[in-house]
């Protein structure tokens, strides 16, 4: 499993968005002390919500996930840092 590493901001940004290609499991981890906030799409459009109210990971913590084909993860987090392995 290859694993990058972001430093993240406050809002989406491009830079911290995975676009699967095929169907792929991947996990989100939390590196940091912080919550990183994360939310699915479908097109390269910025998220519509805040990037605060998307989905919670908490400092530390993983979450795994199976993307499906074209798929964006984007994840977000002031101060933060994550990690994404595919």
């Amino acid at each position: 499993m290859a694993t990058t590493a972001y430093s993240l901001s406050a809002d989406w940004n491009a830079a911290n968005r995975y676009t699967s290609s095929g169907e792929t499991d991947i996990i989100l981890s939390n590196t940091s002390g912080r919550v990183v906030n994360w939310v699915l799409t479908t097109s390269d459009t910025t998220p519509s919500l805040g990037a605060a109210q998307g989905h919670p990971l908490l400092p530390y913590q993983s979450r795994a996930m199976k993307l499906l084909e074209g798929e964006r993860l984007w994840f977000s987090g002031a101060g933060a840092s994550a990690s994404l392995g595919i």
